[in-house]
Formats: C-alpha cells, sequence, structure tokens
C-alpha cells in the first residue's frame, strides 16, 4: 500500500508543478486512475448484466418447471454454470477499493496552504465549503447514473429507473457525505462521479454488447 501511496503522490506533485494548481493536479491525477480502472469497471458493468439477466431467467424456470423439481435444478445448474465466468466480474470493486483509499490519503495529505482556481471562493483546500456547493454538485452528478437511461441515445440501456424515493435519500446522503468534507476531497468525488457518469454512457452506447 506505501508503494502505491508514493507513486500517486509523486504523479499528485508533478501533475501540480505541470499545472501550477493543486485543484487542476487532482482532477487529473483522478482522471488517470479511472482511466486505468476502466477496463475493469466496464467488465464489471456486463457481470452485473450478466447477472441480471440470469436472475431473470431463473424466475422464467421457476414458473415453466414448478411441478417438475428434478427439472428445474437440472436447469438452473446449467444456467449457473454457464455463468459461473460472470459472476468474477462483481469482485472487480475489491480491486479498486485499495487504489481508490490510496488516492483519497494521498489528496488528504496535501499542503494546508493549498488552493485552486476551480474554487476561488475558498483559501484552502484543506477547508470545507462553506457555501455547499459541492456537496450539491456531487449530489447531482450521484444521481445522474440512474437517470441516463431516460436519454433517446440510450434506450437500449439495462440501467432500470430511478425511483423518487432513491433520487432522494443519493441526494440526501451525498450532502451529507460532503458537507464537511475538505475541498480537496470533494474535488476528487465530482471528479469521479463525473467520470462514472460518462463512463455509464459510452457503456450503454458502444460496450453492452461486446463485453457480454
Amino acid at each position: 500500500m506505501n508503494i502505491i501511496f508514493n507513486i500517486f503522490n509523486d504523479i499528485l506533485r508533478y501533475l501540480f508543478d505541470l499545472t501550477g494548481d493543486w485543484g487542476m493536479a487532482i482532477v487529473l491525477l483522478t482522471v488517470i486512475v479511472k482511466l486505468i480502472l476502466m477496463p475493469f469497471s466496464l467488465k464489471q458493468k456486463s457481470s452485473l448484466k450478466k447477472q441480471q439477466e440470469l436472475s431473470l431467467k431463473v424466475e422464467e424456470l421457476k414458473k415453466t418447471f414448478k411441478n417438475n423439481k428434478k427439472k428445474l435444478e437440472m436447469e438452473l445448474q446449467k444456467h449457473y454454470d454457464s455463468n459461473k465466468k460472470h459472476m468474477f466480474g462483481c469482485m472487480i470493486t475489491f480491486i479498486q477499493l485499495p487504489i481508490i483509499m490510496t488516492l483519497y490519503n494521498v489528496v488528504l495529505k496535501l499542503p494546508i496552504e493549498a488552493s485552486t482556481s476551480i474554487i476561488p471562493w475558498v483559501t484552502s483546500l484543506k477547508l470545507a465549503d462553506n457555501y455547499h456547493i459541492i456537496p450539491l454538485v456531487y449530489s447531482s452528478l450521484m444521481c445522474m447514473p440512474n437517470l441516463i437511461s431516460y436519454l433517446k441515445v440510450i434506450k437500449n440501456s439495462t440501467i432500470q429507473p430511478i425511483s423518487k424515493s432513491n433520487v432522494i435519500v443519493t441526494i440526501v446522503i451525498s450532502i451529507l457525505f460532503t458537507i464537511k468534507t475538505p475541498i480537496a476531497i470533494g474535488i476528487y468525488l465530482i471528479t469521479s462521479a463525473a467520470f462514472a457518469v460518462i463512463e455509464n454512457i459510452i457503456y450503454s452506447i458502444f460496450f453492452k454488447e461486446n463485453l457480454a
């Protein structure tokens, strides 16, 4: 973990030397990490899609063979065996966690005087956003992956339309999570959320069938 931390820390400082802005450096570092993890993330989305399809198929089989328990077990076993390879994709989240947590810790260890032109109303990225713009932007982005299914270009998306109650819960949790968070972490979270929105759109339009 220390090796990853040192690598991220060196990259962040290099990006700061390149841009002269800690906020831009955080954005670029987050994008770099997300691009590295993107193939795994897309594969995970494909695996989750397969699991959804399997659940629907299981329900159909239970109805079809409700009076033939032996046949039902045989058919279920066939489908479970054929979908085992897709279950591994759900483990990718655990692969990402150490990297994401390390990136989070790198951002937390920024110099106390660090500031950014991205958010000019704060004097230090160590402070929280007293105007609460960061929490509002982050909560909006967190809802978007579940709302993109309404776009016409993504009419075949496997993402289920989000309910109003889920929207409210997502917004409240996101705001509570970031309302006292340092600006540096807010930039990291917003960049990650924005990247996730773009990634969902890319997957829904271009990769859904190829990765299945």
